[in-house]
């Protein structure tokens, strides 16, 4: 739904709920479809329209190697052909058991640990990119470090006492 009052309602869900509550998309309805004993009847809802007007203006291809791994993983787990890299996760119809699924493809692909409450607070593909950057120089880093930790443990003490003098 792309009209003015989808976007109200989406700015009124957003004041009271956090972002991934928020439904991907709206279909407005004259009734709901009933079943013969008058329950809705969920297999004649309408499918949502995920080519939304509001997607295709704001559309930015991923810029590095990480944002195009990103995409390729959303695209495939969301069923959607292109994914930009200010896209919310849970706007494209993304749900927390995708959102495990991603972490744990994160963790596969990048070598990293990423929690899920760490997606939850970063669901476009810009800001994870940043924060496995982030991890990926820290992992660095301790790498680093536990090489030159093993590298002292091998020096004789003499060699490491003319080295701090």
């Amino acid at each position: 739904m792309g009209n003015r009052s989808g976007l109200n309602l989406r700015e009124f869900l957003r004041a009271k709920l956090p972002d991934y509550s928020i439904p991907a998309s709206f279909v407005l309805l004259d009734a709901l479809p009933l079943n013969v004993s008058g329950k809705v009847d969920r297999r004649a809802l309408p499918a949502p329209d995920w080519t939304r007007v509001d997607r295709a203006a704001t559309f930015v291809a991923p810029r590095t190697s990480v944002e195009a791994e990103l995409a390729r993983v959303w695209s495939a787990l969301l069923g959607i052909e292109r994914v930009g890299i200010h896209d919310n996760f849970f706007s494209l119809g993304g749900h927390s058991l995708l959102a495990t699924q991603l972490v744990s493809r994160i963790r596969d692909t990048f070598q990293i640990e990423l929690s899920l409450r760490s997606f939850f607070e970063t669901p476009t593909i810009a800001n994870l990119a940043i924060v496995i950057a982030q991890q990926q120089a820290a992992q660095a880093d301790q790498d680093q470090v536990s090489q030159w930790l093993t590298e002292l443990e091998q020096m004789p003490d003499e060699q490491i006492a003319s080295k701090i003098n």
